[in-house]
């Protein structure tokens, strides 16, 4: 199993950008048609990428079902072999990923940002929905909630999405950005924070980014103890046993197992 980690965005409206972007160390690329362009580039940008052969598949994230753009970046989507999945925003129900999966005839993976009140609340839906995983719109929630972006006020919506994803047997959720580009240590202490809580990947808004985040999730040191692990567990004659002080049961042979998956 190959989950992601890694996100990294990048405007529709620059070209110049996306193979930059593309060659980066990113699990995936997700190519921007919403927030980063402008209402008046819309056009031009969803041109651009029809004609567009990047040198590996990649994600685009598409205006919110309530906009004029929605038809028209779904019709671009659905031509373009390389989108491996659309990011689908604003999402506050079920009903959303739905339409678009109809749309889509579920030819294409949706991933479903949450960014709202509404739909952290509804998480356990929209898990169920058939979208292929979740994201949180940390800095969209931030405004709802009049507050600066803080890791407590993120604390409960990470916690909601964790629960929910795990309960549709989905891939950990993604975290929200980290806005400030110079600024390494706050970067690692929010992914840091995210991970405790259970976030399995990060938005990044630069490619230097990359390089603090990725470490963070599967260290060198995780996979060594997760063979250790499995190591001492088929030597052992029983279910249960101690490995450098540690008592291992089942809990931590199928967690040594996800790690080295």
């Amino acid at each position: 199993m190959n989950v992601p980690q890694t996100f990294l965005f990048v405007p529709a409206s620059r070209l110049d950008r996306i193979e930059k972007a593309l060659d980066s160390n990113a699990d995936v690329v997700i190519i921007d048609l919403e927030d980063a362009v402008r209402i008046e580039d819309k056009d031009q940008s969803r041109s651009n990428l029809s004609l567009l052969k990047p040198s590996r598949d990649a994600y685009v994230r598409i205006n919110d079902e309530s906009t004029e753009q929605f038809r028209k970046d779904v019709a671009l989507i659905t031509n373009c072999s390389w989108v491996s999945a659309v990011v689908l925003p604003k999402v506050q129900s079920s009903n959303e990923v739905k339409r678009l999966r109809e749309l889509t005839k579920g030819r294409i993976d949706v991933v479903a940002l949450v960014e709202s009140a509404q739909g952290i609340i509804a998480s356990d839906e929209i898990a169920k929905s058939g979208a292929s995983r979740l994201m949180f719109g940390s800095v969209d929630y931030a405004v709802e909630m009049c507050s600066q972006p803080n890791e407590k006020l993120f604390a409960y919506p990470r916690s909601r999405l964790v629960v929910a994803s795990a309960a549709a047997g989905l891939a950990a959720p993604v975290d929200g950005p980290t806005p400030m580009l110079n600024d390494a240590a706050a970067l690692i202490e929010q992914t840091m924070t995210a991970i405790f809580l259970g976030m399995g990947g990060k938005l990044c808004i630069h490619p230097d980014q990359i390089a603090h985040v990725a470490p963070l999730f599967i260290s060198a040191k995780d996979e060594e103890w997760a063979q250790k692990v499995l190591n001492a567990y088929r030597d052992s004659k029983s279910g249960v046993f101690v490995l450098n002080g540690e008592m291992i049961d089942a809990p931590q042979l199928a967690l040594a197992r996800k790690i080295l998956e």
